[in-house]
């Protein structure tokens, strides 16, 4: 079979886009992919279990436009939020942005949350990511302090003070933030990571830490931490966490170091992993999807095996809520239109005029508390 692949040059939100979706037969999948200035912004990859190069066109066609109207649609929205003060939708907005690599874009609707609402903690500490993203770390630095003078009792602000000062090279400041978060909570597993890693740093570049006497003891805290992260991570870093483990023992630092890069890299993606209840409700409020029972139904699906693989995220288990709201709400407003129809082929039909009734009466609380929800 020839070689099927579509491209297109996009122009949204005053950047160009190169959309590209290709089927590749050996693997019988579909691959599509949105860039800017060489650096991926989102992709796509399905399995498609046909051999009818029709079938295989048609589909490669359908992904190819919604990728292109994905951008248009994530920047349609990002106007019609940019006329609202509704800081909550600038910070899910501002996330969605971070989540496809636009930094610069993640920023303005941080920082646009974060005047609507100057003491917006999540904002705060999610402007603050972005610039970490970007490389901006004094920039990232006053974020987060901004954030904890607000909140001192908030783990993730001390964690990626932590974080930035480890990239600053400023370790024994990046322990003293990673142990401050530990105080807050014992059991987050990022920190523990991230104190090992950088406990393992300062054996591979020989860096004195003033409250240890010899690098012996350095490297007991390093398997330490690392150790207790492996417990606490979802099963399948175990692999790297072993590796580590063997590595750090026989003092092969660079080939620890390299091995830990790769859970570094995976901590990072995680947590944006499950940030799709932003876009979903961004889409869902401002997209025009708000009658879409695929949409819908897609969510929900997502969100199952979001649980399946995250149990204990509380977070998940509440967007799964909502959505199954928002299926009750689109299967109530179908019953009122059903109702009405019934009205409309017998007028003086009484069971459906009374039904009727009662569900525009008993209903409009139900709406309420859906908007209330959703706010």
């Amino acid at each position: 079979m020839e070689t099927l692949e579509l491209k297109n040059e996009v122009t949204v939100g005053r950047k160009r886009f190169q959309i590209q979706t290709s089927y590749v037969e050996s693997t019988r999948s579909l691959s599509s992919t949105i860039m800017h200035e060489a650096a991926l912004i989102f992709k796509k990859e399905e399995r498609f279990d046909h051999d009818e190069p029709e079938a295989i066109k048609e589909r490669l066609g359908l992904i190819h436009r919604e990728m292109i109207t994905e951008m248009e649609l994530l920047y349609y929205i990002a106007d019609k939020v940019k006329s609202l003060k509704h800081p909550v939708s600038n910070n899910k907005l501002g996330l969605v942005f971070l989540k496809r690599n636009l930094i610069e874009e993640a920023i303005e609707q941080f920082k646009l949350a974060i005047t609507r609402e100057p003491n917006f903690l999540e904002a705060i500490n999610n402007l603050g990511m972005a610039y970490l993203l970007e490389n901006s770390y004094e920039e990232a630095l006053k974020a987060f302090s901004k954030g904890i003078n607000l909140q001192e009792n908030y783990a993730d602000l001390h964690n990626n003070i932590g974080y930035t000062k480890f990239e600053l090279k400023k370790y024994p400041e990046a322990i003293q933030a990673f142990e401050q978060a530990l105080q807050i909570n014992p059991d987050y597993a990022e920190v523990h990571f991230n104190l090992g890693l950088t406990y393992l740093k300062v054996l591979q570049e020989q860096v004195e830490l003033p409250d240890f006497a010899d690098y012996e003891k350095v490297k007991e805290k390093s398997l330490e931490h690392i150790m207790f992260a492996a417990e606490l991570m979802p099963p399948d870093n175990i692999k790297y966490f072993d590796r580590i483990n063997e590595q750090l023992k026989n003092g092969k630092y660079e080939d620890a170091l390299e091995v830990a890069e790769v859970i570094k890299n995976n901590l990072l993606k995680n947590r944006y992993a499950i940030e799709f209840e932003n876009e979903f409700y961004l889409k869902f409020m401002f997209g025009g999807k708000g009658k879409d029972d695929r949409f819908i139904t897609e969510y929900t699906q997502i969100l199952l095996e979001a649980i399946n693989r995250y149990p204990n995220f509380a977070d998940l288990r509440n967007n799964l809520g909502i959505a199954y709201l928002i299926q009750c709400r689109n299967l109530f407003l179908k019953a009122l239109d059903e109702f009405r129809q019934a009205l409309k082929i017998n007028p003086v039909f009484k069971k459906a005029e009374k039904n009727l009734k009662l569900a525009e009466n008993d209903g409009k609380g139900f709406l309420i508390l859906l908007r209330a929800i959703l706010k």
